[in-house]
């Protein structure tokens, strides 16, 4: 970190490996004393390994953490507690049933010699680790009553309530709004104020340029790059792919398509006044963060999440909210990014890929197993996947249940198919295979709705992105313009001039 301040921790080549994959490769850092050290990187570049490692979640393969010169015993949270190592989860990790006193205590609370609490004392705490971030609430209140800004800052004075001298936040901003935000943000700079040390992990890059002192880049599990105050602009460089720099080459126009999804002016918990449309045979890219919108639509669309107002229309029959079933009887197909939410892991591989197709096989109730069980096998082989069709789907790699859960939307035949990043988790070979097929299924005239944290995978894939911020649709990015740093500076909220708005009439 930069500064003359001094430095009481220090991460030395932390390596981590899982079987044979390399996630984390020799990372340095160090928490300097009343200063905010950005870890920026795309979706799998180790951050979330080096925060584990030093929060004590996970015991690195090599490497060593030193706090005041002592090396710190890893792999065991207790001890990372112990030595002033607190974080604040992306996730809202609140008890909401206990009161605020409760919550900031829970765990470490001061008891007497026959292991009662001593309550006075907690209260004091407590109230000293809200005082800590400007939040004045009573004590007795049950932290589910109170807005999601309250409860984040709880999360805060409770990482505080540890002594923490180094605070960890990780995406800290990704599903709240922009005064809350700001608020947040001006926590992170009181805390920095009082000497507290701050390690600020977030793909929001504004928000890096304007509260770090420095930053590390991280890429592949590796350091790319330690900087002081960097820009958006030069971080957004080092993110994208170097090899990709010039706009890629147009699909060849088509005829006017027929539209297999028009939102309408659709309003939600996470919506503000959307309208896209998606015809057969396009696939639509939507770039955003964590909390964008982009991932809400998704669900809105395919009936998992309500809407408030507005229209959504699939192939002509307009959807009613948060209703699954009648968005499959409009041939919605839906590839969750959560592969633990997709498949049933105490089925076959084969009973997992033929589950939306079963009434194609079945007569009066009965299912026809050879026809069932050849369907499966032609499925597998169009997404080059060699499996045992009755072995347990938890048997297969990470990698390949993804295969055989993109088999599974094929065999569903959608009329539009909605996908959350298809490729997450999947080795390098695996992702050009998945991308074949999508692109297969959008000549076949699938209309295909995108969302991907990969901004070169939108890049590649998308005959168009629609960029979301906070809700709401911010602008366009058509062919002739998008290439992967273009969509990575427009999904992190400060959009180049490729950006354009959308058309009003889209």
């Amino acid at each position: 970190m930069a500064g003359s301040a001094p430095t009481w921790l220090e991460a030395v080549e932390l390596t981590k490996r899982y079987g044979g994959v390399l996630a984390l490769d020799r990372a340095s850092v160090v928490a300097c004393a009343g200063q905010v050290h950005g870890l920026v990187g795309v979706n799998g570049a180790g951050k979330s390994t080096l925060v584990k490692c030093l929060t004590g979640m996970v015991r690195p393969t090599g490497g060593s953490v030193l706090v005041d010169g002592r090396s710190l015993p890893l792999g065991r949270p207790v001890d990372s507690l112990r030595a002033g190592i607190a974080s604040v989860p992306q996730e809202l990790t609140v008890a909401p049933t206990l009161t605020v006193a409760e919550n900031i205590m829970l765990g470490h609370e001061p008891r007497g010699p026959f292991g009662w609490v001593r309550k006075r004392e907690a209260r004091r705490r407590a109230k000293d680790a809200l005082a800590s971030v400007s939040l004045d609430v009573p004590l007795s209140a049950p932290v589910g009553q109170l807005p999601l800004i309250e409860q984040r800052l709880v999360m805060i004075a409770r990482a505080l309530s540890f002594s923490a001298r180094l605070v960890i936040f990780d995406e800290p901003t990704a599903t709240v709004s922009p005064h809350e935000a700001a608020l947040l943000l001006e926590t992170v700079r009181s805390l920095a104020a009082r000497r507290v040390s701050v390690l600020y992990v977030s793909h929001h890059l504004r928000e890096i340029e304007a509260v770090c002192d420095s930053v590390t880049v991280l890429r592949d599990g590796r350091i790319i790059a330690d900087l002081e105050r960097a820009t958006h602009l030069t971080l957004v460089d080092l993110l994208a792919p170097d090899r990709v720099s010039e706009p890629r080459v147009v699909r060849e126009e088509r005829s006017p398509r027929e539209v297999v999804l028009e939102a309408r002016s659709v309003w939600g918990p996470r919506l503000r006044d959307v309208s896209l449309a998606v015809g057969a045979g396009e696939i639509v890219g939507l770039a955003g963060l964590a909390g964008s919108g982009a991932r809400e639509l998704l669900l809105t669309v395919c009936g998992a999440a309500p809407f408030t107002d507005g229209s959504i229309t699939l192939g002509g029959r307009r959807l009613r909210s948060a209703n699954t079933l009648f968005a499959v009887e409009s041939g919605v197909g839906f590839l969750p990014g959560d592969r633990s939410l997709g498949t049933f892991p105490s089925h076959t591989v084969r009973h997992n890929v033929a589950l939306p197709s079963l009434s194609r096989y079945a007569r009066f109730g009965l299912v026809n197993s050879r026809a069932e069980k050849s369907a499966v096998a032609t499925l597998l082989d169009r997404v080059a996947l060699r499996a045992h069709t009755e072995a347990p789907i938890t048997s297969l790699s990470g990698g390949n249940q993804q295969k055989a859960l993109v088999a599974r939307s094929i065999g569903s035949n959608p009329r539009l198919l909605l996908l959350d990043d298809p490729t997450a988790g999947v080795d390098v070979a695996t992702r050009p295979e998945i991308h074949a097929q999508i692109r297969t299924l959008s000549d076949a005239g699938v209309g295909v709705l995108l969302v991907s944290t990969d901004a070169e995978e939108l890049a590649e894939l998308s005959d168009r992105v629609v960029v979301f911020e906070r809700g709401a649709v911010t602008g366009e990015l058509t062919p002739d313009v998008m290439t992967p740093a273009r969509v990575l500076a427009a999904m992190t909220g400060h959009p180049l001039p490729a950006v354009r708005q959308p058309k009003e009439d889209r």
